[in-house]
């Protein structure tokens, strides 16, 4: 018979939970298979039969612990949260919510006459309008899950950090704390699923603990009094680790008693995480306050900021268990002296260990971390992307132009933008598709038929909707354009509830077959500087330069790339409210390239610190008036005509950032740079720019300026690199004094190929 966790010794907790808490893998598998088909099932046919205006499964989704994979030996608990298309808004899920649970019901006792499965469900019969209880179970394994259904509305377009108006509308909708915390499942889910392994098996541990010997506290409850749930644990284990250890290779019973203490000091927890939501938005920023100012203990679900999770439950009784607790065998050493905790303050303060805390509260010596478990993309996301992409390729490579009449065909199709440069960040899933076709020759001819090679990439979407599979639902972007340059199209899975936003931007071979150490003719630019191009129009015929040019980079490069789009993202944004008209912020290219440079300038160490780059980046936009930054890896001045093209684009005011790829492309040019600059300033004075006895962390010296010497309209350029010192890119810049780059060879990273040709 298995040992009681409370005579179990602290050194064999592992074995513990792996013996006595790991559920039964065959079940696990046979339950997942069997509530896929039931999520598809009801995805399918709910209200099929019903009159118009249908309602519409926009999604099912999984959580509780089968979704976030903490699931329990011998009984455990999931959600399934069915969204629909009739909730516009929060407050409409009280609408006709009994009429849909019916509906559901029905749904699934239809599934289970239809479909065999190889475990037993069983529908719940107590009378609940709110939600639709049924347990899964195995009589063969002694195995069970109990299951409840809860429609919602759908308020998360993806999976991505939520917009602060998500916040906002769910702030000036709830009257109740936590009321509406179903329609952030998915954000509940995937705090907890991309854990390590060992925290959740901690989580698992504290669980047990809590069924076994909190719940039989319930007996000492009086009327409408609860104990905390098993949530707020599950937070407190997460919170446990981040502040205490972050060693994957932990040890479980200082883990464990970790969290009893944090429960013992109940009385000072605040616990808060800012990964979905932060103090950025004026209206989230004064809820937060509002909310950190209650009474404690405060763990406010990172999902929805409205709940305050265990509130006004009876703590006390649980820190009376964890008292108890702290002095059994689990907690004692091989010698009976008590395991100690981690070094974790329970006091009221930000929790903002990375990956959960905002760029501007992480200390500087901190950025590589908050890099790797904030903005590194995880690996099921990462699959994601690539199985729909694989899927897309293979569709216009095969169907465009097939049955048209048209002797155009697809040559190949490239794939852009971060996904293809190796910079992606978690959770922002957009992609851009280059598609070169034949019988093209030149730019005028590709702007000619652009409209119309767009014209057939969309129908043929159109067609393979069904041939996407049912998990991938696609839908098209009406353009506003009369002639438009670029298809806009989102895939979206529907049972892990993530999207991905497609351009797919037409383009011809300009280049022909590219290898290594490949220069473009300069007849290549000489021809597109004479198609007359409005600013960089045919930039998509050089994608695989443009990717190229980035993608062979060191990849702590990569990760300072990472960097400065998350902060343009959050923070920079944002101050799109205050453009007129016409007015823009420059892309996110231009900060792209000035990361390139910074480092090509600032010393080229692939080990080189983080800070520091950062900083010289901030630096570089500060100063942008006086920015000329250009490479000669693709182009250069050899030719004469294309020379003195160069030399005129040159002369523009600045700043000025040539596209590595493309010299009719200054990047950013006309945008409102002063509106990133007077962010970059802000940022200088944040903790992410300072040192940890409080000094600034200081840029590297990088020219800015150029140094005109006029001789019969020629330029007298400095600090030239060469192909020799750095493989990758070559940089020229207008600069008052020598800089050059030691010289070095950056560990090229194997890079997945991101284009298919057909052949």
């Amino acid at each position: 018979m298995a040992l009681d966790l409370y005579e179990t010794p602290a050194r064999k907790l592992d074995k513990f939970i792996f013996d006595a808490l790991q559920p039964d893998s065959t079940f696990l598998r046979q339950a997942g298979q069997a509530i896929d088909t039931i999520c598809e099932f009801l995805k399918r046919n709910c209200f099929a039969d019903r009159p118009p205006p249908r309602i519409k499964v926009l999604k099912v989704v999984k959580g509780g612990s089968l979704g976030k994979g903490t699931s329990l030996k011998g009984g455990s608990d999931a959600d399934l949260v069915v969204f629909l298309n009739c909730f516009k808004g929060y407050d409409d899920q009280e609408t006709n919510r009994a009429g849909i649970i019916k509906e559901i019901e029905r749904m699934l006792e239809k599934c289970q006459q239809q479909r065999h499965f190889e475990v037993f469900i069983e529908q719940s019969r107590w009378p609940n309008p709110r939600v639709l209880s049924f347990m899964m179970s195995s009589k063969t394994l002694n195995e069970s899950i109990e299951f409840d259904v809860l429609p919602a509305y759908n308020a998360l377009s993806s999976g991505a950090k939520p917009p602060s108006q998500v916040y906002e509308e769910l702030i000036q909708s709830c009257s109740r704390g936590g009321e509406f915390s179903t329609c952030f499942t998915e954000l509940q889910r995937d705090f907890v699923v991309d854990r390590r392994t060992k925290v959740k098996s901690l989580i698992r541990l504290v669980k047990y603990w809590y069924k076994q010997h909190v719940r039989p506290y319930k007996k000492y409850l009086g009327k409408g009094e609860s104990l905390p749930p098993q949530y707020a644990l599950e937070l407190l284990s997460v919170y446990a680790w981040e502040q205490g250890s972050r060693d994957r290779a932990f040890d479980m019973a200082e883990g464990f008693r970790t969290v009893l203490e944090l429960i013992r000091q109940y009385k000072q927890l605040c616990v808060y995480w800012t990964i979905n939501y932060n103090f950025a938005d004026e209206v989230l920023a004064g809820f937060l306050h509002h909310q950190l100012q209650k009474a404690r203990p405060i763990i406010l679900d990172p999902a929805d900021p409205t709940g305050i999770v265990g509130e006004g439950s009876r703590w006390d009784l649980v820190a009376q268990e964890a008292e108890c607790c702290c002095h059994q065998q689990c907690c004692m050493d091989l010698y009976g002296v008590p395991v100690q905790p981690w070094d974790v303050s329970a006091a009221p303060v930000v929790s903002s260990p990375p990956p959960v805390m905002g760029l501007y509260q992480t200390p500087a010596e901190e950025l590589d971390t908050f890099i790797s478990n904030d903005l590194q993309p995880n690996r099921v996301f990462k699959n994601q992307i690539s199985t729909a992409i694989h899927t897309i390729f293979l569709f216009l490579t095969q169907n465009c132009f097939r049955n048209s009449g048209s002797a155009m065909r697809v040559l190949k199709v490239v794939k852009a933008g971060s996904s293809g440069k190796g910079t992606a960040l978690k959770d922002v899933s957009d992609v851009d598709l280059v598609v070169f076709v034949s019988s093209i020759t030149d730019f005028r001819a590709l702007k000619a038929e652009r409209k119309k090679i767009i014209a057939e990439i969309q129908t043929r979407l159109e067609e393979c909707r069904e041939s996407l599979g049912k998990d991938l639902e696609l839908s098209i972007k009406k353009t506003k354009w009369e002639n438009p340059r670029v298809l806009t199209f989102t895939l979206k899975s529907n049972t892990m509830g993530e999207r991905i936003d497609f351009d797919v931007l037409p383009a011809f071979d300009a280049l022909g077959q590219l290898y290594r150490g490949y220069k473009p003719d300069p007849q290549v630019y000489i021809r597109l500087t004479e198609s007359d191009p409005e600013g960089s129009e045919f930039s998509p015929c050089f994608t695989e330069l443009q990717r190229n040019f980035v993608m062979a980079l060191p990849t702590k490069l990569k990760s300072l790339i990472r960097l400065v789009k998350r902060w343009y993202k959050q923070y920079v944004l944002p101050h799109k409210k205050k453009l007129g008209g016409k007015e823009s912020l420059p892309p996110q290219y231009a900060l792209e390239l000035l990361s390139v440079y910074a480092w090509e300038r600032g010393g080229r160490d692939p080990a080189f610190n983080m800070a520091e780059g950062f900083r010289t980046v901030l630096e570089l936009i500060r100063q942008h008036a006086k920015l000329c930054v250009f490479w000669t890896i693709n182009y250069g001045f050899a030719n004469e005509t294309l020379g003195s093209y160069l030399e005129s684009q040159l002369c523009k005011s600045r700043p000025i950032i040539l596209d590595p790829a493309d010299p009719t492309g200054i990047v950013g040019q006309g945008s409102r740079w002063d509106l990133v600059a007077q962010e970059a300033e802000l940022c200088c004075a944040q903790q992410c720019c300072r040192k940890r006895n409080g000094s600034a962390v200081q840029p590297w010296n990088v020219p800015l300026q150029q140094t005109r010497i006029a001789a019969e309209g020629d330029f007298v350029l400095h600090s030239r690199t060469t192909d020799e010192e750095y493989p990758i890119t070559e940089n020229r810049m207008f600069a008052t004094g020598s800089h050059a780059a030691p010289a070095m060879r950056p560990a090229q990273a194997e890079e997945q190929e991101s284009y298919c040709t057909l052949l």
